[in-house]
């Protein structure tokens, strides 16, 4: 009877709307015991343990830049600065869109998202795809997701593989807490905490693989504790990632205060960052710039490594899991695009050349929420020095529920901002633009367009990886995307995430 109470996720809705962590409320300081010292060699031998356990941790909407250990003068993010120190950073991670549905998608399958084919509203990845939660599960693990942010719902397929997958029930949220967005997602990211730190207390001694998707980032929503970089727009986003990164520093206590840091593999990743009109535009969704395609990835292992590691070479999201699985000594499922990083790391440790960096894409239709519109696709491939970004002219077959008399005035009407906003001058001429390029040697922050008037004259290199891209095979489950049909209430529950779809 208790196993089965358990085991019911309603268990930990009831558990995440009673408790309340004081802990974050307060100062969180990092009071994690020293682990022993650990070598590079050390982490091959990481596959050959039969108990080490797996906390992956989402932070919505986090550009890498705003990250202290990434360079960013204030000190945002203190527990993720530890944990990169102590374990490894990867200095530049593209995500594969700027959009979250997208962009998890194809972090999850480790496929690009031309061949996910997760780029509409309605999507859903079908049940013919092998989640990482399920090739986990096979091999043993326990497995418990817990999120806020309904692009990645159960109906859209993400749950998969989960023994548990639940969006808590709001809390009471601390005092004098702040959002920016007028209409927020109910409750906090301590909602989150308070659920994963339930989840281990009652299964901690089982081998685990526990996902957490935190969210206030993205809402820019903090306590009175966080407020200390000021009132403006970036100002407020900085508060909150303190704020996120001080719920993070309560779970890895958590693990501390039940003897599970030492064989836990803990992984911080973003599904996308944010714009702060760098290109004219605020926030996200809309663009493949560097400031919304940039995001962190720091995976911290169950011993130190002094000094950490800082992996220079490009890498993606696609990665992630590729990396994840030889780590754990699980087999890579074939026909993925994402390649294990270990010889990257490996060879960042000894300071000798790793593997060639090969090309890694970003997609957006930036008409993803307007069912009536057709797609106005957008593809960046980074390569070396080099960042191309082309508009895709396609046509698909009309999403469920939506006519095939689409007027080319509506195709061409302007992009939803998932702000609610009006589009800004800037952003309506971007999108007349059909092909950007871009040298970071000279230009890191993308402002001077290099790109010739005949695509033909782009590198030889870059015209090639466009060509592959777009002609992609089918992903290795050989399926396409299903169709969810949304009622009016999970419509306007994703709305208030603050994106227009209509």
């Amino acid at each position: 009877m208790l196993r089965r109470l358990l085991d019911n996720p309603w268990t930990y809705f009831g558990l995440a709307g009673l408790l309340f962590v004081v802990l974050i409320v307060t100062q969180f300081e990092i009071r994690l015991p020293p682990r022993s010292k650990g070598q590079v060699d050390d982490i091959r031998a990481l596959k050959d343990r039969k108990d080490l356990n797996l906390l992956f941790i989402v932070i919505d909407t986090l550009r890498a830049d705003h990250l202290h250990a990434y360079g960013y003068q204030r000190e945002t993010s203190p527990t993720l600065d530890y944990l990169a120190s102590t374990g490894v950073r990867f200095g530049r991670v593209i995500s594969q869109s700027s959009w979250t549905k997208a962009s998890m998608a194809s972090m999850w399958t480790s496929v690009w998202p031309r061949r996910s084919g997760i780029l509409r509203w309605s999507q859903s990845l079908p049940q013919q795809v092998e989640m990482p939660a399920e090739v986990l599960k096979r091999a043993g693990f326990r497995t418990a997701g817990i999120w806020r942010n309904g692009w990645v719902a159960p109906n859209f397929g993400f749950g998969q593989g989960f023994d548990t997958y639940l969006h808590p029930q709001p809390g009471r949220a601390p005092d004098k807490f702040q959002r920016r967005r007028p209409n927020p997602v109910n409750g906090t990211d301590e909602d989150l905490t308070v659920a994963a730190r339930e989840f281990l207390k009652d299964f901690g001694h089982e081998r685990f693989f526990l996902y957490v998707h935190y969210m206030d980032v993205h809402q820019y929503a903090y306590d009175e504790v966080s407020a200390r970089f000021g009132t403006g727009y970036s100002d407020t986003y900085d508060n909150a990632i303190h704020w996120v990164d001080r719920n993070v520093g309560a779970l890895l206590q958590e693990l501390r205060d039940r003897d599970l840091w030492r064989n836990t593999v803990v992984v911080v990743a973003a599904d996308h960052g944010e714009g702060f009109r760098e290109h004219g535009l605020e926030g996200h969704a809309r663009t493949l710039y560097r400031e919304v395609a940039e995001v962190p990835w720091i995976i911290s292992l169950p011993f130190e490594l002094q000094p950490g590691i800082v992996v220079q070479p490009t890498v993606a999201n696609v990665d992630i899991w590729p990396t994840l699985y030889d780590l754990l000594g699980v087999p890579i499922p074939p026909g993925l695009d994402g390649r294990s990083a270990l010889p990257l790391i490996e060879a960042s440790a000894k300071g000798v050349p790793g593997p060639a960096e090969r090309p890694v894409y970003a997609e957006i239709d930036r008409t993803w929420g307007r069912p009536k519109v057709d797609p106005d696709a957008i593809v960046a491939v980074t390569l070396g020095p080099y960042r191309a970004i082309q508009q895709i002219e396609e046509k698909v077959e009309p999403e469920v529920g939506v006519s095939a008399d689409v007027s080319k005035a509506a195709a061409e009407a302007k992009v939803d901002d998932p702000d609610g906003a009006d589009e800004a001058p800037a952003a309506q001429a971007e999108r007349s633009r059909r092909l950007e390029l871009y040298d970071h040697r000279n230009d890191p922050w993308e402002k001077r367009d290099l790109a010739p008037t005949d695509p033909s004259h782009l590198p030889p290199e870059l015209q090639e990886a466009l060509r592959s891209y777009v002609s992609s095979d089918p992903p290795p489950w050989g399926h396409a995307p299903g169709q969810v049909q949304l009622q009016e209430m999970e419509l306007n529950q994703l709305r208030a995430l603050g994106y227009v779809i209509r």
